[in-house]
């Protein structure tokens, strides 16, 4: 996968889980902390605009390098989807809605799906920004 990211100037990269303050902030952030050289967004889709990642995803993000403090969800719209060059969802189900409405776009799935951490204590955040870690490793290295 690798080969995926290595020849594109400006590259965007997309990442899209459902509300924003999770997930997708912690995959772009852990992204533009392992390959400053891409351009790395987040949306949702059914985020509320404006709300700020989560105190555990910004903890569990920082203790493995990224900063996504300054982080704001923002809802997936066409505009945003068009910019990207590569969608990665986080879900099984954010890859479906993503392959249906924009069949034209690259869309992957990151890893076998991250688990949602939503609502859970600061251990189910490190598990799962680890186990995004892993998986943009994999992708990105």
């Amino acid at each position: 996968m690798a080969a995926l990211f290595a020849f594109v100037v400006n590259m965007q990269v997309l990442f899209v889980c459902t509300g924003n303050t999770c997930r997708s902030p912690m995959a772009a952030g852990l992204f533009e902390y392992l390959r400053p050289d891409v351009i790395s967004r987040s949306a949702g889709l059914l985020a509320t605009d404006g709300l700020p990642a989560s105190e555990h995803a910004i903890a569990a993000a920082h203790a493995l390098g990224a900063d996504i403090s300054a982080h704001r969800s923002r809802r997936l719209t066409p505009e945003i989807a068009e910019r990207a060059d590569v969608i990665i969802a986080m879900g099984d189900y954010h890859e479906q809605v993503l392959r249906v409405h924009y069949p034209h776009k690259r869309v992957m799935l990151l890893g076998s799906g991250i688990d949602d951490p939503y609502g859970e204590d600061l251990e189910a955040y490190k598990e799962c920004a680890l186990q995004i870690q892993d998986a943009l490793e994999k992708l990105a290295l």
